[in-house]
């Protein structure tokens, strides 16, 4: 059986904006920016878990390279704490968008701040007061 992984929902903040998905990741701070076919990807998961092959099969003109570049993207994603791997049947999806090879564009220079305790780091004038480490 194939690893399906799925969004843990509680620890990652998702959101879409036209074309592009951004999903932030609490835990870290790191947040990550989806176009195309990661976008297209990362709505798929949002349905319910999937694999590389059952996400491949997904895409009507997935070239035969196209399982293995997603499972490099699912487990890159895993990696950096935005899905859980389980051994969950995969829910079986379909999308009209044409298969590109999925990028995954990573940030963090917003890490300190999303990471603040807005309620004990605050100073009198209401803005975070971040220590530098």
């Amino acid at each position: 059986m194939s690893v399906a992984y799925k969004i843990p929902e509680t620890q990652i903040s998702h959101n879409r904006f036209d074309d592009e998905i951004i999903a932030v990741n609490l835990a870290t701070g790191s947040y990550f920016s989806f176009h195309n076919t990661a976008a297209e990807l990362w709505s798929l998961l949002e349905r319910g878990p999937g694999s590389a092959d059952s996400l491949a099969a997904a895409f009507a003109n997935a070239p035969v390279c196209a399982s293995q570049e997603i499972a490099i993207f699912l487990q890159r994603l895993h990696d950096e704490g935005l899905l859980t791997a389980g051994t969950e049947e995969p829910v079986q999806t379909t999308s009209m968008q044409a298969y590109s090879t999925p990028v995954v564009e990573e940030f963090d220079e917003l890490r300190e701040l999303l990471l603040a305790d807005i309620v004990h780091d605050t100073d009198e004038a209401g803005w975070p007061h971040l220590i530098k480490t």
